[in-house]
């Protein structure tokens, strides 16, 4: 009953924005959408053309919806949406006399955010990115973001509703201490929302179009009624800090033990599997045999992380359409909310730093569109000891070495790291020539024995969280 109440009232927040947005349009019934890049079919729409309805989003022609927001932006939003939205508002805003005019380097006196950063430092919203700098270009993160409509709804006194109760995040102990109350008060109050796998990613950018959905709900707070007997977010600095005090830090461990039990194949539904020539046997195994259930494949030969940064090998999607667009671009198309990974024997022998470090990119981009998927990065399989492929750069314990700060690297970023490689050693460490398919060539592609083996892996190391 308290959740159905809950969304009931994140609804009233929603459609009292809405009615905000639509008295502005009232005024000016010509009004037509500027942005060429903005549609009705974008989830994003309603937010974006409110917005720019209400003058708080300039015109232009484009808007650019995914690139990542900057702050000179979100202070030019707010500063528009004080001065023209809330100009007759009563605020507890602060006389300018009590605080210098900045003068920032980087913000010229005949630059259009300078009133804005102005009046944004003034209030105490943001703060210099350094004793003589602004930095309007720097890239916003959810955290900041937080903080500063959380400073910004106090300033202009909107009361916010709490409609949920003020649950850990995965990665909440990753908040800064200074975002923590803004982060926990435009959470409660429905103004953002963590993933669906329990992460809040603190520290990830913001595109322009999830900024304006921020930006318009608060807004839109500005005209609700508030019902009688509600909670009302307190905004006040510090408010919530003493949560932080009770969470503990939730453990995590990158390795995917082994179950006992077999997980279901409808798990694999949900999943995509990215690799190179390896995995295109398990790909090929799975399609005839159905092995993984409804698993999808994004596999090409010779995919390193490398090839796929500069465009040059990337697998089609859809598959014979001919297309292949960038790695992250088809995992959103798949709708996949677990990402399995096993990429780098192309890359190693460019060693250890550039193979990682295109590997951890390549990742990071999958995330960055993809923030609710589940990262699971499967270890490159050994070499067989009759390669004629092995190199003083390529070989096993260049292999190990990689695999090993793959693993590490997992744990940092609380991505899953399942040991396939362990299944497929002989007591040597090269793979075992039964699961061989050119053990007398490049001795590192499998049979179909050998993604029988690797499938029966797979379905006794889901990770327990993701069931």
């Amino acid at each position: 009953m308290k959740q159905t109440i809950c969304w009931f009232l994140a609804f009233l927040v929603l459609f009292s924005g809405v009615s905000l947005g639509r008295s502005h349009a009232a005024e000016n019934q010509e009004w037509t959408n500027p942005y060429l890049d903005v549609n009705e079919n974008m989830w994003s729409y309603q937010y974006i053309t409110e917005l720019n309805k209400a003058d708080v989003l300039p015109g232009s022609e484009k808007f650019e919806p995914t690139q990542d927001e900057n702050r000179g932006n979100l202070v030019l939003y707010l500063y528009n949406m004080d001065q023209g939205v809330f100009k007759k508002r009563e605020k507890a805003a602060k006389e300018k006399e009590e605080m210098a005019v900045p003068t920032f380097t980087d913000v010229e006196k005949d630059s259009t955010l300078y009133d804005a950063v102005c009046w944004a430092y003034q209030q105490g919203l943001v703060s210099g990115a350094t004793e003589d700098t602004f930095q309007p270009d720097s890239l916003l993160t959810r955290e900041q973001v937080c903080t500063i409509l959380a400073r910004f709804a106090a300033l202009e006194q909107i009361p916010l509703i709490q409609v949920t109760n003020t649950d850990q995040f995965k990665d909440s102990l990753y908040i800064q201490e200074y975002a923590r109350s803004g982060v926990t008060a435009c959470q409660i109050s429905g103004v953002i929302k963590g993933y669906d796998n329990g992460f809040f990613r603190p520290e990830e950018n913001m595109s322009r179009q999830e900024v304006a959905a921020v930006i318009y709900r608060v807004m839109a707070a500005a005209s609700t009624s508030i019902p009688e007997g509600v909670t009302l977010v307190d905004l006040s600095p510090g408010a919530y800090d003493s949560l932080y005090d009770s969470y503990t830090d939730i453990p995590f461990t990158a390795l995917v033990p082994a179950s006992e039990e077999e997980g279901p194949i409808s798990f694999f539904d949900k999943a995509v599997f990215i690799g190179d020539s390896i995995s295109l046997t398990l790909e090929s195994y799975c399609g005839a045999s159905g092995a993984l259930g409804n698993a999808q494949f994004l596999c090409a030969g010779s995919m390193s992380p490398s090839n796929m940064l500069t465009g040059k090998i990337l697998p089609e999607y859809p598959k014979g359409s001919g297309q292949k667009p960038p790695i992250e671009d088809s995992v959103a198309a798949c709708g996949a909310k677990v990402v399995y990974v096993m990429l780098g024997m192309d890359n190693i022998a460019y060693g250890l730093e550039k193979s990682t470090g295109d590997y951890v990119t390549i990742l990071n981009n999958i995330m960055a569109k993809n923030p609710d998927v589940q990262i699971i990065v499967q270890s490159v399989t050994p070499m067989a000891e009759t390669s004629t492929s092995f190199t003083d750069k390529l070989n096993n314990d260049a292999i190990n070495a990689f695999n090993a700060k793959m693993q590490e690297i997992c744990q940092q970023n609380r991505w899953y790291y399942l040991n396939v490689a362990e299944k497929f050693k002989d007591e040597n460490g090269f793979l075992i020539l039964d699961y061989c398919s050119d053990k007398t060539s490049m001795g590192m592609h499998f049979t179909y024995d050998g993604a029988k083996v690797w499938v029966n892996y797979l379905k006794y190391h889901i990770p327990e969280d993701l069931l």
